[in-house]
């Protein structure tokens, strides 16, 4: 059984991929990092990536906070994250 404090909805889940989606390449720029670069660092095809940036596919929730563990150790996109509140 979860703890109600470590519950993460759904709906939260959703709408946190959905905004990071919808800025991927942004942060991705700002972070000076090639699709390819970055689809090695998660483990993924750099094909994979592109659908993802691309949103032709949904991301996971593992890569979702794969991105956030990378872009949050970056200077230059954790305040990024910050004002888009993931």
């Amino acid at each position: 059984m979860i703890r109600e404090k470590w519950y993460i909805s759904k709906k939260y889940k959703d709408l946190s991929m959905e905004i990071l989606q919808d800025n991927l390449s942004a942060i991705r720029a700002r972070a000076d990092i090639t699709q390819e670069e970055l689809a090695n660092i998660l483990g993924i095809s750099r094909q994979t990536y592109y659908a993802i940036e691309s949103k032709k596919k949904q991301m996971s929730w593992n890569i979702f906070m794969s991105m956030i563990f990378f872009f949050h150790e970056l200077k230059s996109t954790s305040e990024m994250l910050k004002e888009l509140k993931i």
